[in-house]
């Protein structure tokens, strides 16, 4: 857990040692709580990587991914607080005391400290901010004395960063004794469409700018196993955006933009799989889906009213 955009969503890639979860620069990309499942010979670890944390969400589909975060929280065992070099906090003073009140084995991991070597010491902006990875410890120690480990690391250096071998080997020796809760072969417990869904998001954060693609929907109408061997993986998706003049910039003039976005689509979903893939995009209007209960319900971003 920690602020949009801190690389929760690397640092589990990495501890996984696979590409689960869609991991860019920009904020907010992950919108679900993920399961992630690091499983040995020894021990299995089931990691959740969850939205960033927003204290005032503006409309109801951040509502939701903040209900994701709270049931995170209130779940696990161990909770995982992701901050950077700057000391980023917790954007949300409620969750933070529920964080330092806790009786929950607590870890803090800072990320991304490649870029205390290039920050600048003296500039305006960082007048408040710890700069240094040494600061970036006390300011953490202080506000969570009772941590039981304030890890600095770079998850962006990949599975092999120091900090990063280190944090998988903290968590495996946290585990409660229990039989595993998953087979040892199975990466998540979300289905190959939800999977596919998350892959072709990212594709339109790789190629759409500014805010398009956060009011982007993926949603999988067809995902057709091979039958036979040597057949490919078809898998029908729709790219829903909430106005058509957003359509029109998804497809692109003569279909370039929509056309770019399927290759490299295309080409993650090959990578993940393991296996040739036919990947057919359609985009379409859901007109203010971001903000209609009924369709975040149906979507899976917030739990039906009972």
């Amino acid at each position: 857990m920690g602020a949009p955009n801190m690389g929760k969503s690397t640092l589990l890639n990495a501890l996984l040692e696979e590409d689960l979860c869609i991991a860019t620069a920009r904020p907010q990309t992950t919108r679900h709580a993920i399961l992630g499942l690091m499983s040995t010979d020894k021990c299995q670890v089931c990691l959740v990587d969850t939205p960033g944390v927003i204290e005032d969400p503006a409309y109801e589909l951040q509502e939701g991914m903040m209900e994701a975060v709270t049931g995170a929280v209130a779940t696990s065992d161990v909770l995982l607080v992701v901050t950077d070099v700057f000391s980023t906090p917790i954007p949300d003073d409620e969750l933070f005391l529920k964080v330092q009140r806790t009786r929950k084995p607590v870890l803090v991991a800072i990320n991304k400290i490649d870029l205390a070597k290039k920050v600048n010491k003296a500039a305006e902006e960082n007048r408040d901010k710890t700069v240094t990875v040494e600061e970036a410890v006390a300011f953490w120690r202080a506000q969570l004395p009772n941590a039981l480990c304030i890890l600095p690391l770079s998850a962006s250096q990949g599975i092999n960063n120091v900090g990063v071998v280190a944090m998988r080997r903290i968590l495996t020796e946290l585990l409660p004794i229990s039989p595993p809760l998953y087979d040892p072969e199975t990466l998540t417990d979300r289905p190959e469409r939800f999977i596919a869904s998350e892959i072709v998001r990212s594709a339109l954060f790789q190629v759409l700018k500014k805010e398009l693609p956060y009011c982007c929907e993926v949603r999988i109408r067809e995902f057709k196993e091979p039958k036979e061997e040597g057949e490919v993986i078809r898998i029908a998706a729709d790219v829903l955006v909430e106005r058509d003049s957003q359509k029109v910039i998804v497809i692109g003039k003569n279909g370039a933009q929509v056309k770019e976005i399927g290759v490299i689509a295309r080409e993650k979903l090959e990578a993940f799989f393991r296996h040739q893939i036919f990947l057919n995009l359609s985009v379409k209007v859901d007109k203010d889906w971001r903000k209609n209960t009924r369709k975040l319900t149906e979507y899976g971003y917030m739990k039906p009213k009972r």
